[in-house]
């Protein structure tokens, strides 16, 4: 039988080369936690809010506009990191909120943990560049996508992406990461699938 961080130990081996003593040692401060639907799992202003990797289940980031408007960033699902880059890179605290849409299960590598990884071993520091890096091509992705694409040109792709993930999340919630509303959305799909 596996050990619980097998796909944790994973991932983070197919960003560096992690010595066995290391990951043993991370291994042993993971804490498993459950967050039901509706469930956060860090909120706007937090500064210790952890790495969780997702065992099961689905997230959502999303920001709080001024006039109390949630605007969804991205999703994350099983086999991905989620957490607050700002937090850990720059000492800023977090900006937006991760809720879990869907039962969702994860390994919390604790923020205390994360953040002593630096003075321990050189590898942590190549993977940590790596995070930073997968982190900021999505953000220019994800810019370059509103300035340049229509919203039936993004919801393209999203389906194109992540057709099974798409399933898994209320339109709604589509609709809000696509920066349009649900009856615009409704109509894109409708011009889609005719009849």
């Amino acid at each position: 039988m596996h050990s619980p961080g097998t796909p944790l130990k994973a991932l983070l081996l197919s960003l560096a080369s992690i010595p066995e003593a290391e990951w043993l040692w991370l291994q042993a401060r993971l804490k498993a936690r459950v967050f039901a639907p509706g469930d956060v799992l860090f909120r706007p202003g937090v500064m210790d809010a952890g790495i969780h990797f997702i065992q099961q289940g689905l997230v959502r980031y999303f920001y709080l506009t001024e006039d109390g408007l949630e605007r969804n960033h991205t999703f994350a699902a099983e086999g991905n990191l989620t957490g607050c880059l700002p937090t850990f890179a720059g000492g800023e605290p977090c900006s937006f909120t991760v809720e879990a849409i869907e039962a969702t299960r994860t390994l919390e590598i604790p923020s205390s943990v994360f953040l002593s990884l630096d003075d321990r071993h050189p590898c942590w520091l190549r993977l940590k560049l790596k995070l930073a890096q997968h982190v900021a091509l999505r953000k220019e992705a994800r810019e370059a996508d509103f300035l340049l694409d229509s919203a039936e040109t993004r919801y393209r792709r999203f389906l194109a992406d992540h057709a099974k993930l798409a399933e898994r999340i209320p339109l709604y919630h589509i609709a809000s990461w696509l920066g349009i509303t649900p009856v615009a959305l409704s109509r894109i799909r409708r011009r889609l699938n005719p009849g």
